[in-house]
């Protein structure tokens, strides 16, 4: 017999509010039967609805799928089911026999992400469990505003989405804000964290052009959506000048370092912690010293060096024109050349056939110490290095192959935790060969949709975050490491730094999300500067290179007893702690150090320079093709009445300055500064406008707002990590040093920071885009609203109004639009993602 189950009750599972259960056909008020609204089909655009019906052979099992609805006359006055219903049950009965006939048929109609939440509820049910209650729409887009590009909404984004009827307006946004500079700022602080990419890459303060180059590659890698396996190929086998790749940014941060930079590829992207088997065999996992240096021999040859190609040729003539050459000449020759080449240090990369030798300490009976390694991966398949070929070459397209058993898995599994706190994996990069995600099965759909994506990161993260599992209300349990977690919704997190950061930052200024032209600026600033510095000696011949640096090292002997005098001076002065006496020291070394890098540059620089414009003049373009050089030329030997000599071009523009390479640098920038200043100018020209600044104390109160502006930007935009003190700092952002080294814990100081910091008076400044909104109107309750509405993304409950009014009520004139401010800023949802 066939058991009908009718009317059919169901769940819905929509885009706001929790689950509500609805009937049927059959309408026991009467009147016209009401349509449930069910999740809508995208593909179709009908709304699916969900019914119940018991099958022959079931068992009295009640199987699930969705019907069309069909639209057909329906007699209310007539008891049981009309005619419609009888036809849509008989539909019914036959739809649901012909999908189990053919289940591969459903399969194969349903979005990757309907199959994630398959793959997910099966998990769940596997372990009796049940699925949290979908999120709301409040919840929802303060949840996708920070997970995908790292900021609370605003004010006017918050109201736009939750007044929009549109059923799709969840899939839309997702789109939009994949397509935003937001994305690209908050998946940078993402991948900087990973690949402990800053600004300082290494090196006392040297390498800062490096660092810059490096984060605007990442950057620009981002937004141009580039695979996830060419963007780690070109890292791998990056060589080069910062300036021409800022990828080799990699291999900089682990300068001098070959074998530490080895066990933090493998830990980045193949989720491996082999670092120990650098000087033993691995004590937990089936690593050896010798896997550890097979694998090191690919990469080994990838050499970051502060040699300029033309110093070894140059000390081989000194070498040769005199047969004997003393210790203390080849020393001072030596510093000659550090300090020529000081500005460029930390900015090339090169591919070299260096051959990796095992250590003289290697204790094993499988080789002997300090024995040749060739390169071998240590799982299948293997990197076969083909003749003539270099080994990194293999290497970076053994570890991004999707035959890789580690490389998919790992970016499929770090996405996932992103988006839902907890990966499927956990360590996310500590995989051993008996480790197993916590859903194998939906690990491995993960892993396939990343290859078939071409490794498409943002396709792969529309289809996670257009999930139901992902759009479910936050676990409040803590993840605890070790115990199983089966993804019944996202678990509840702490904002990162830079996500309290940079929503802070968006309701003081507008337009937050756009890269920051002042940043950009100084970038492309510092490494037009060492570019030209190595244009002016890295081609130099080995004969007037070698002359350079007899002549800057007589420099430093004529200065070298000055400074050893400041030098004295100054440890004189911190040992008497004499404030005065200690500055004065500090300036007086400084400005003989200034010097010397001044006399290096009018010397050095200056003729290398000379000679590359004058080529450069002659064939009316550089033969290397070097843009910047072109660009010079120009700059330097043309004028209106025609053409002039590099030398009185550069006397020109140098003016009566010192030095030779910052006003150059300054000329050849000249329209990107006017630009700039021009931005400004029309940026406050319109603020005055239409914020009708008019009187000395409104003028007043915008100059200070034009300073907090200056210094609210966002995370990305600033030089990274932020210094000791900063609000980021303060809160956890990584110091990079290790890979994913934020600290997501409070502490006293960040309480003291939100109590007593200066960034409350920042955010609700007359002129912030907070303190505006909040002028405009005067209600009570609509002002709380609009706080609540900026900083909640939710309306404030009648039980919060009631609340807060009767504090303000009662405060007899002391309380202040700021101590509301200051109020939900202090609540703990605001630091949490929900």
């Amino acid at each position: 017999m066939v058991g009908f189950v009718f009317p059919v009750e169901g769940k819905r599972h929509g885009s706001g509010g929790g689950p509500r259960m609805y009937r049927g056909l059959e309408n026991p008020k009467g009147g016209k039967d009401r349509e449930p609204r069910g999740d809508r089909d995208r593909t179709s655009g009908w709304r699916k609805r969900a019914t119940h019906v018991t099958l022959p052979g079931s068992q009295g099992f009640l199987s699930s799928f969705f019907l069309q609805p069909m639209i057909l006359p329906f007699d209310p006055s007539k008891r049981g089911p009309s005619f419609a219903a009888v036809c849509l049950l008989v539909n019914a009965i036959a739809t649901a026999a012909i999908l189990a006939a053919q289940p591969e048929a459903v399969e194969a109609k349903l979005s990757d992400s309907e199959r994630i939440d398959r793959l997910v509820e099966k998990g769940l049910a596997a372990h009796g469990l049940k699925a949290n209650a979908p999120a709301g729409d409040e919840i929802f887009v303060r949840r996708i505003y920070l997970d995908l590009i790292g900021r609370t909404p605003t004010l006017a984004e918050t109201v736009r989405f939750l007044e929009s009827k549109d059923a799709e307006k969840r899939a839309k946004l997702i789109d939009a804000l994949l397509e935003s500079d937001g994305y690209v700022s908050n998946h940078f602080n993402y991948f900087a964290d990973l690949l402990r990419a800053k600004t300082e890459l290494n090196g006392n303060g040297q390498s800062a052009p490096a660092g810059l180059a490096y984060g605007a590659w990442i950057k620009e890698s981002l937004r141009e959506n580039k695979p996830y396996d060419v963007f780690v190929r070109e890292m791998v086998t990056a060589s080069g000048s910062s300036w021409d790749n800022g990828a080799v940014g990699y291999y900089i941060r682990d300068f001098g370092m070959p074998l530490d930079n080895l066990a933090i590829t493998t830990q980045v992207f193949l989720g491996t912690q082999i670092v120990c088997a650098q000087c033993h065999n691995h004590p937990f996992d089936s690593w050896t010293q010798m896997d550890y240096y097979h694998l090191s021999a690919f990469t080994y040859g990838m050499m970051t060096s502060n040699i300029s190609p033309n110093q070894r040729t140059a000390f081989a003539s000194m070498e040769k024109r005199k047969k004997a050459v003393s210790k203390d000449q080849r020393q001072d020759i030596q510093r000659a050349f550090s300090e020529i080449l000081k500005p460029v240090r930390f900015n090339n990369v090169f591919e070299t056939e260096r051959a990796l030798r095992l250590p003289k300490d290697y204790k094993y009976d499988d080789a002997r110490p300090k024995a040749l390694v060739e390169p071998e991966a240590p799982f299948a398949p293997g990197a076969a290095v083909s003749e003539g070929e270099n080994p990194i070459h293999a290497f970076a397209a053994w570890m991004t192959s999707p035959e890789n058993p580690r490389f998919t898995k790992v970016i499929a599994n770090r996405l996932w935790k992103k988006a839902f706190g907890v990966g499927l994996i956990e360590p996310v990069d500590d995989l051993r060969d008996d480790t197993e995600a916590v859903n194998p099965e939906l690990m491995a759909f993960l892993e396939g949709r990343m290859i078939a994506y071409g490794y498409d990161v943002k396709r792969y993260l529309r289809t996670i975050y257009n999930t139901r599992a992902y759009q479910r209300e936050a676990s409040l349990g803590e993840a605890v490491l070790g115990d199983a977690y089966h993804f019944p919704g996202p678990v509840l997190r702490r904002m990162s730094a830079e996500q309290m950061w940079d929503s802070l930052v968006a309701m003081c200024k507008e337009n937050t999300d756009a890269p920051d032209p002042e940043f950009v600026l100084e970038t492309k600033r510092q490494l037009t500067e060492v570019e030209l510095i190595a244009e002016a000696v890295y081609d130099q011949k080995p004969g007037p290179f070698l002359r350079n640096a007899y002549e800057v090292a007589s420099i430093q002997k004529e200065l070298a007893n000055l400074l050893q005098g400041a030098q004295e001076r100054l440890a004189a002065a911190r040992d008497s702690k004499d404030p005065a006496a200690l500055k004065a020291a500090q300036q007086e070394s400084k400005e003989l150090r200034r010097q010397l890098a001044t006399r290096v540059e009018e010397t050095v620089y200056r003729e290398g320079l000379e000679e590359k414009i004058a080529l450069v003049a002659t064939n009316a373009t550089d033969e290397n093709g070097e843009a910047l050089l072109n660009e010079l030329a120009s700059l330097v030997t043309r004028t209106d009445e025609g053409s002039r000599e590099p030398s009185s071009g550069i006397d020109d523009m140098i003016g009566g300055r010192q030095g030779v390479v910052r006003p150059l640098v300054r000329a050849l920038l000249a329209d990107d500064e006017a630009k700039l200043r021009a931005d400004a100018l029309a940026l406050a020209k319109r603020d005055r406008a239409a914020w009708a600044i008019d009187t000395k104390e409104e003028r007043e109160s915008y100059r200070i707002f034009e300073m907090i502006r200056e210094k609210m930007k966002r995370a990305s935009e600033m030089r990274s990590p932020a210094p000791n003190g900063h609000f980021l700092r303060e809160f956890g952002q990584s110091d990079r040093e290790v890979v994913e080294n934020a600290n997501d814990q409070a502490s006293i100081t960040q309480a003291l920071a939100l109590l007593n910091g200066p960034i409350i008076g920042a955010v609700t400044h007359r002129y912030s885009v907070l303190g505006r909104g909040l002028s405009e109107v005067k209600q009570f309750d609509e002002r709380l609203d609009r706080i609540f509405l900026t900083m909640l993304n939710r309306h404030a409950t009648p039980d919060e109004k009631a609340l807060l009014k009767s504090a303000w009520n009662d405060s007899d004139g002391a309380a202040s639009l700021q101590g509301l401010v200051w109020t939900v800023l202090n609540m703990r949802e605001f630091l949490f993602i929900q």
